[in-house]
């Protein structure tokens, strides 16, 4: 059970949230200025393709340094651990399926939180099923960087 939690850790830190298709038609408009949710919610689906094709380069830029994922069995991953896996191809991910996404933002710091849906392996051990994610996202040097996620598991019920 302590190896499945882990690998679902393990999975959820380079996937990340992981997360998302959207359905924010702002972007789709002419001429309308992007809203920081809207730019929010677009670095979210770019993390997700980028897991889903495992890009470790544009994960190390949505990524601080500073970087910190918990898992679902309380396990910390740095930034180089997640990016690592990703590169050694532990992650597989088939697909995925974002829902509920709340942006709240205050000044220079953002927090979303979501469900996902996924299904795909880590290190060919099944690890898919819904979870609920919390991004927290600061604006330096006028862009947003991600600096801690959190998954939990949702129990079926």
């Amino acid at each position: 059970m302590k190896k499945t939690l882990l690998l679902i850790t393990a999975a959820c830190l380079t996937f990340l949230s992981s997360r998302a298709q959207t359905n924010n038609s702002t972007d789709a408009v002419p001429n309308k200025p992007r809203t920081a949710e809207s730019a929010l919610q677009a670095l979210e689906q770019q993390w997700a393709d980028a897991v889903k094709h495992q890009d470790a380069g544009a994960i190390d830029r949505i990524q601080a340094e500073e970087f910190m994922f918990t898992d679902p069995a309380g396990q910390t991953w740095t930034k180089t651990r997640g990016l690592d896996s990703i590169k050694a191809g532990d992650l597989v991910i088939g697909s995925f399926e974002l829902n509920d996404a709340q942006v709240k933002i205050y000044g220079n710091t953002a927090v979303i939180t979501f469900a996902i849906t996924w299904h795909g392996n880590f290190r060919g051990n099944d690890i898919s099923g819904p979870q609920r994610m919390t991004d927290v996202w600061v604006k330096r040097d006028g862009r947003w960087q991600c600096v801690a996620s959190q998954a939990t598991r949702i129990r079926n019920q």
